[in-house]
């Protein structure tokens, strides 16, 4: 669909620098404690459908709540969470794409990190930012922080009910 068919939320919310930005809070967030850690490509994808998401995004718990345990304890959104991931697929992709053009995201390997593009603040906030644009990047650094980095990725994702 091209751009300007979008409705306006969906250019606001879909919108490539946002979600650029909000995979580059979850890439700091999972380095938090060892910056030799990149964000498993695999699991940058479950990212946007999480935050993007009100309702998951509100329903997210604290740190000390395992993923696998609010999953199980969240089939709701499970259910619904496949086709959500479907649906960002491309969204997700070229936010990839224009963080990495624009030095704010970088691959290494088979993971995401942070680009070496430095922000006064990180992410950079706007007078204009809505408490829910500020709540989508608390979410998201939360996020990157909770994605389990013992568990094997094909146990979260078939627990969400998709594949890589």
């Amino acid at each position: 669909m091209a751009w300007n068919d979008r409705s306006v939320e969906d250019q606001t919310l879909f919108n490539p620098v946002f979600c650029a930005l909000l995979l580059r809070a979850a890439s700091r967030g999972y380095q938090e404690g060892d910056t030799s850690r990149a964000l498993p490509l695999a699991h940058a994808f479950l990212v946007l459908p999480i935050i993007l998401n009100a309702r998951m995004r509100r329903a997210l718990p604290t740190l000390k709540t395992r993923m696998t345990t609010w999953v199980t304890k969240h089939p709701e959104f499970s259910a619904e969470f496949a086709a959500r991931c479907r649906e960002l697929v491309d969204t997700t992709r070229e936010a990839i794409q224009l963080g990495c053009a624009q030095d704010w995201l970088a691959i290494a390997g088979d993971g995401l990190r942070p680009g070496a593009h430095r922000f006064k603040s990180d992410p950079p906030r706007l007078d204009t930012d809505t408490m829910d644009v500020k709540d989508c990047y608390e979410a998201a650094r939360f996020v990157g922080r909770w994605i389990p980095k013992d568990d094997r990725q094909s146990t979260i994702l078939s627990m969400l009910g998709v594949a890589p």
